[in-house]
């Protein structure tokens, strides 16, 4: 399966008259957050494949005014193409307003929220999020910094990849790259735009009927 990971700024080539061109081939959208609702609508009048996002710390307004034609996975575990997509969007609170930032603590919250329909469903195949894991890619101001959380949830359930964004290729301070690991799964930064191919996951389990339900409600557009 051919993946368009985007996140925090639009690509030109995208949101442009070369769009359905460069979305050719591909199967799957994901978006990490940060970008504006009506370029992931635009997005979906020039591909077939769905669009699944989270919300990113700047995306309080998809709350009145989300992106068409896309499906949210932020806080629950949806089936999309025979894929498990597990969304947790926002990033580390760095001021006290903003819906989509939490502190460590509220995070983990939210995972121990899931934990059951995780393991009724056998697992997830991508981790998509905003943040990065802590100390995987992500800056030492607050503002950057990633949620540990993020690495015993990978640990415990081994995806074949996590998505992430939040932190920006433009960015000149930083060491960029696109690809990480965090032991032996593979970290990828969505920044603007990225295409991969699916890893397998290793030792794929099958979800229950209930979980295939309630996967299979939560994953209608």
């Amino acid at each position: 399966m051919r993946i368009l990971a985007l996140s925090d700024e639009p690509s030109e080539r995208l949101w442009g008259d070369l769009c359905r061109q460069a979305l050719s081939g591909v199967d799957l959208i994901l978006s990490a957050g940060d970008l504006p609702a009506k370029y992931l609508s635009f997005l979906t009048c020039f591909t077939s494949a769905p669009i699944v996002y989270v919300p990113g710390n700047h995306d309080d307004r998809y709350q009145k005014e989300p992106p068409d034609g896309c499906l949210c996975a932020d806080n629950k575990l949806v089936l999309v193409k025979g894929v498990r997509i597990l969304g947790l969007g926002g990033s580390l609170r760095y001021r006290p307003d903003g819906i989509n930032m939490y502190s460590e603590k509220e995070m983990s919250r939210r995972i121990t929220a899931l934990r059951r329909q995780i393991r009724s469903a056998g697992g997830f195949d991508i981790l998509l999020t905003h943040a990065p894991i802590r100390g995987v890619g992500d800056q030492e101001d607050l503002c950057h910094r990633g949620f540990e959380c993020f690495g015993p949830l990978l640990d415990q359930w081994h995806p074949a990849v996590m998505v992430h964004g939040h932190v920006h290729q433009a960015y000149s301070n930083i060491d960029f790259r696109r690809e990480r690991n965090w032991n032996g799964i593979p970290v990828i930064n969505a920044s603007t735009a990225y295409e991969f191919d699916l890893p397998d996951t290793p030792n794929p389990k099958e979800p229950t009927r209930r979980a295939l339900r309630r996967m299979e409600r939560d994953s209608r557009l």
